[in-house]
């Protein structure tokens, strides 16, 4: 039963309130985020309660009331008794109410309609727009205003490749910027490790010995010489699915003459499997990946996956920036306004970046999530058509912004070869006031893009912009625009020979972007970190091992791949 003048802890999952209801009762919940379920009794002697809640940001709220056996009606006023809006269904139809509250105190009436006794169950819930993020950083030395961008180089490649021109790539790569250095990490459906195109960039663990049964490192995995596997729990993170290694590819694929070229073709490949043969898996392997890659010093980590939020998923994001990882995160597919998680955490964590999709013609994908209310720092990037390395040593092309994830992946990594001393929020300044125009239909900050970004970085910018809450920036190099939402796309997968993906030295007709790159070498973590860094690991695994007890829904929750639907 709801107790009188209750004050209810917020929990992940739905909390269950104990406690007698007293005549006329009346409660309070207290500062609403997340779910609160409570219980209690209305009769004769009891006719009405009031639950009293407050909002501290805007919110989504909704209250039902369900399990009674006689006739309830409800009603949300404000702090002032104004009605607010109310459901009176016949009977025992379920009561609910759901609307955009703004801050501020309101209350939640259930009266009854009848004289008989009747117990009911009332569900309040608030989805909280995400804080606004403090200005970023400012680096010292040269303002943007007085750096040139890269100078323009002839197009690269043929049709295959004008994701690679789109984002400016080759004009990284002609100032000296290819990715040598950087670690970038892909946690998703594994990497095929015997692609002729992926690996001469595979990360090797040299304090492993390869199959000899023994953690030689006694970082707490076994022979994971080429990464790990966290939904089989081995040593062996190799690609059946398909999707991983088409991310991999994009972000460093050889620059060797056929096939596919990644953004940053010197870059590092961390292969990590969080996702199964099937393409989906838990929160808990996800988190598990994210930790595990900056533990062994990745410095970019690629998130092309989504579901719902996750805490412990959370908690490794917050946990890889305390060390220095920076995270890429797909936007989502589900043609919303909002983008999905972990995308959305780029709202509150400085070393998150979310993107979203466009395509040749720079029109937003009609898959790709929007900003919209959301808070988030969103930047586009190439994920329509995008050509790029398959299971079996082959080549394919495919949509969604799994694919424009990379791409900003790769760029990081172009971007940090240029200046490895970047933290994680000047490196996401650079890429967002590094942008390049707006797709059409899009309302994020801009187009990604090296020949500013990367020119940042090996120019030593002092401040590109700022990010403000709304996730925009104001810089002299972009040029942001608002945009309208889109419709559902059917996912492309079009499988190639190596002879079709022969790269012509003749411009192709592909409309393309203005031509853009990135590339950046990350420093490995310092000696002196490492003290603070095991500190904060010990207390987040505390964290996430207790918390595990009360979070039985989000560990079963499946991670959906981000691919066009």
């Amino acid at each position: 039963m709801l107790a009188a003048n209750a004050s209810l802890p917020q929990e992940d999952t739905p909390v269950e309130v104990a406690g007698q209801m007293n005549v006329n009762a009346t409660a309070d919940v207290g500062a609403l985020d997340g779910v609160v379920t409570a219980r209690s009794r209305l009769s004769w002697w009891n006719p009405y309660d009031r639950v009293g809640f407050s909002l501290a940001r805007e919110a989504e709220f909704s209250v039902s009331l369900s399990g009674f056996r006689s006739n309830i009606d409800l009603f949300v006023t404000d702090a002032r008794g104004s009605l607010i809006g109310y459901s009176m269904n016949w009977g025992t139809q379920v009561d609910s109410f759901e609307a955009t509250l703004d801050p501020g105190q309101y209350y939640v009436w259930s009266i009854a309609r009848s004289y008989w006794s009747t117990g009911y169950t009332m569900e309040l819930a608030a989805d909280l727009v995400p804080e606004p993020l403090p200005d970023p950083e400012q680096l010292p030395d040269a303002p943007p205003g007085e750096i040139e961008r890269l100078p323009d180089v002839a197009y690269f490649g043929g049709s295959n490749e004008w994701g690679l021109n789109s984002v400016g790539a080759p004009e990284a790569w002609a100032a000296g910027f290819t990715g040598e250095g950087i670690t970038v990490a892909v946690i998703d459906t594994g990497v095929d490790l015997d692609h002729p195109d992926l690996a001469g960039n595979l990360f090797v663990n040299t304090g492993e010995v390869a199959g000899n049964g023994i953690d030689d490192d006694g970082n707490g995995f076994v022979d994971d010489v080429h990464g790990y596997d966290f939904a089989n729990r081995d040593a062996d993170p190799n690609d059946v699915h398909g999707h991983g290694t088409h991310v991999a590819g994009t972000i460093a694929a050889l620059d060797n003459g056929f096939g596919a070229t990644g953004v940053a073709p010197d870059a590092t490949l961390l292969p990590i499997k969080v996702l199964g043969d099937n393409g989906s898996g838990s929160s808990f392997d996800v988190a598990a990946g994210i930790r595990y890659a900056a533990d062994m010093g990745a410095d970019v980590i690629n998130l092309s996956l989504g579901g719902g939020y996750s805490s412990v998923i959370e908690s490794a994001i917050a946990y890889a920036g305390s060390v220095g990882s920076f995270v890429v995160a797909a936007a989502g597919n589900e043609y919303s306004s909002v983008p999905g998680f972990p995308a959305q955490f780029s709202g509150s964590y400085d070393n998150v970046i979310s993107v979203g999709a466009h395509d040749s013609r720079d029109a937003i994908g009609a898959f790709s999530n929007q900003v919209g209310s959301s808070g988030a720092v969103q930047i586009d990037a190439p994920g329509v058509g995008v050509f790029s390395t398959y299971v079996g040593g082959g080549f394919a092309s495919m949509s969604g912004t799994s694919m424009a994830a990379p791409h900003v992946a790769g760029l990081a990594a172009l971007t940090l070869a240029a200046d490895p001393t970047l933290t994680s929020a000047q490196l996401r300044e650079f890429l967002v006031s590094g942008v390049v125009g707006n797709s059409s239909g899009s309302d994020s900050i801009g187009n990604a893009s090296a020949v500013y970004t990367v020119a940042y970085a090996a120019g030593g910018a002092s401040t590109t912009g700022a990010v403000n809450s709304s996730g925009s920036s104001q810089t002299s190099s972009s040029n942001t625009s608002n945009g309208v939402g889109a419709s559902s796309l059917d996912p492309v997968l079009e499988l190639r020979s190596k002879d079709d993906s022969q790269r012509s030295d003749e411009s192709d007709s592909v409309d393309r972007a203005e031509p853009s790159s990135v590339n950046r070498s990350a420093a490995p973590v310092q000696q002196d970190q490492h003290h603070e860094r095991d500190q904060v690991h010990q207390l987040d695994s505390a964290f996430a091992s207790w918390s595990s007890e009360s979070l039985e829904d989000d560990a079963s929750s499946d991670l959906r791949l981000l691919t066009a639907k």
